[in-house]
This record gives structure tokens, sequence and C-alpha cells, in this order.
């Protein structure tokens, strides 16, 4: 093997040690930042991941109950993660789902809580159709799709009563915010999900229905989904409506502001509402703050109502709380919808200081 001549390697000149120094020191940032790198990747999965473990943990110790409860409140407090709201609801339906007959309302029902409780997961919305499709097979598809009627209203209102009210209806299905909640921003997984199930029951039913104030963001939606759907707003005084809102509400929840405000902890329910900037009292009085931001919201709520119902007025029907159950309502709703409503007096949740989350039971 032929040497190479020294004097051929000291031709291209002596290294200089700054450049050296230099090209050393990158190559050692650049290999920290790769440590570094892994190193958060590592902790970010193990993040990610500790809400799995630690129910994992709980359950196999046989502490199933608080395996559940741990993950819910998490998930309460982290309303806006939607993948820890899917992990939820796999792992409700996961342990539970042996309890409840295929093909049965009970197995439906059941579905819905865990919706309820968490955020649809691809795997549990196929298992909620799957079981909706097995319900209805026997039953005789209409010639004609049924009506799909909205209910709105800011809450506190008066739409469980419009709720069981259409529920009177013969042969309809009529809820009250049947899940998955949907966002004051919806997402397209809620919002798709509601479509597809007012879809396939319209098949079957004469009118399918559900009051919620969050419809009022999808009238649009829904209205050139479903062209001979219509909607029906309830208002309230707004004074009475504020301080029912109060009663109801806990003092440490307030829906209408972003979370890790410093004054409200997060709750499950937020997103679900609209978030406005605090008032300049909000920590030294934070009962009269949440009380203005909750007035706010109602008379925003009501002056949008009645907008839309005077561009709409062939597909938006506006009623008065204290009017609800009156004849003379029953007799608007049935002209409006050109169905009759039953004459039974039906008022839900006057008086009370929580919101049931069903109407009848039918809850599906």
């Amino acid at each position: 093997m032929k040497l190479s001549d020294p004097n051929e390697r000291l031709a291209v000149g002596p290294v200089d040690p700054w450049q050296f120094s230099a090209a050393k020191s990158a190559n050692y940032r650049l290999m920290r930042r790769r440590a570094a790198y892994r190193a958060g990747k590592s902790l970010l999965h193990f993040y990610q991941g500790l809400p799995a473990h630690v129910a994992d943990v709980l359950y196999k110790m046989g502490l199933r109950l608080s395996a559940e409860g741990f993950l819910w409140r998490l998930y309460c407090a982290s309303p806006y993660d939607d993948a820890l709201g899917e992990y939820l609801a796999n792992w409700l339906y996961e342990h539970h789902q042996h309890e409840y007959a295929a093909g049965t309302i009970e197995r439906g029902k059941f579905l819905m809580h865990v919706l309820e409780l968490s955020y649809p997961s691809p795997r549990v919305t196929a298992a909620y159709f799957d079981n909706l499709q097995s319900v209805m097979t026997g039953r005789l598809e209409r010639t004609r799709p049924g009506q799909v009627i909205l209910g709105i209203g800011a809450g506190r209102c008066g739409s469980t009563t419009l709720a069981g009210i259409l529920h009177s209806i013969e042969g309809a299905v009529s809820t009250h915010e049947n899940p998955p909640l949907v966002r004051w921003e919806p997402s397209p997984v809620e919002v798709q999900f509601h479509l597809r199930r007012f879809e396939i029951f319209g098949r079957y039913v004469p009118l399918i229905a559900d009051c919620a104030h969050w419809w009022i963001n999808l009238l649009e939606k829904i209205f050139s989904a479903f062209p001979d759907s219509k909607a029906i707003g309830v208002s309230r005084d707004t004074d009475e409506c504020v301080q029912s809102w109060m009663r109801v509400s806990p003092a440490d929840v307030n829906h209408f502001v972003a979370g890790h405000n410093w004054i409200w902890p997060t709750d499950r329910w937020d997103p679900l509402y609209p978030h406005y900037e605090l008032p300049p009292n909000a920590r030294q009085n934070p009962t009269q703050a949440k009380e203005t931001l909750t007035r706010r919201y109602i008379e925003e709520y009501n002056n949008r109502m009645r907008l839309l119902a005077s561009r709409l007025p062939d597909r938006i029907l506006l009623l008065s709380t204290h009017d609800l159950d009156s004849p003379h309502a029953r007799a608007r709703i049935s002209e409006f919808l050109q169905l009759s409503v039953g004459t039974d007096q039906i008022r839900h949740n006057v008086g009370l200081d929580s919101d049931p989350a069903s109407v009848d039971g039918f809850y599906f």
C-alpha cells in the first residue's frame, strides 16, 4: 500500500483551531437539541398517557368507580381536550357495554349517557348508530320524512316543557338536550352526529325534535339539510330568567368566561356557551360579575331569536314562557307544525333548582 506524502498533507494548509472549535460546538448543540427533543417527546407521551395509566391502575385494584370518577373529573377540568373525551367515551363503553343487549332502547340510553359524559369517539358513535338501526328494524318507513323541529331558548325559560309538549304529538320523538352536547362553536363531529340521528329517526316518525340552547347556532345548517324543518323559540322575562340561572348554577361555576381566569374553575359545560371579557369588579364581587354576564348572555340570545324570527317567520315561532302551556300556545304550535299536540298540562322544572336531562325517560 502506497503511503501518502507528508508534504502533500501539509500542502492543504494547517487546520484553523477556531474553525474546528465552532464546528464542534455546533455539533454539540445539535446533539443537545436532539436529546432534548427525545426527552420532551417521552415526557409528553407520559403526560398524555398518564390519565389512562392512573385509571388502569385503579381499575386493576378493583376501584372501578374511582377509575371512572378520576377520568370524568379530569375531563370536566379539561373539556376542550377531545382526545381525553374520546378516551373517556371508549373507557365507559368498554367496561359497561356488555350489560346492555344489542338492539334495545336500554342500550341506546346507555350510549347516550356515555356521550353526555364524554366526547363522541368513532367507536361509540358507530356503536350507537348500529344499535339505533337495530331498534328501528321492522318498523314501517314513512313515504315522506318526518319533520325536524328544534326548540331554542337561553335556558331556564321552559325548553324542557316545550320538549314535553312536542313529545305529546302522536308518534313523535322529542328530547331535551339530547347528547352529544354541542359547543357554542360546534365541532363537525357533534354536528354530523345529530344530522345523522335526525335523518334516521325521520324515516320512521312524524316528528323528531330536540330542545337545547345550542341549536340557535345551527339553524341555517339544519334548515338546509332538512327543508321541512322548523324552530320554536321560548323567551322569559329577563330578570326572572337571570335569577333562575343564578339559583341553578353553582357559585363556583361561570360558563360565560374563558378558562384559566383565576376566579372560576373550568366546567364541563363551559364550551357550550359564549365567553365574555371579565367585568372590572370580577375579583372583588364574583357573584355580581357572574350575574352581569348571565344577563348579557340572555339579552343577546333573546335579541338574536327575535331577529331570526322576523327574518324567517314561516320557519321560526316565538312563544313566551308564561304562555307556553296555555291552550292558545298549544293551538299556535299545532297550526305551526300542522300536527296536533296533546291537551294534558305539562310543566317541567317549574320551581326546581336542577335540569332533568330527559323527557319522560325517552332519551336516545
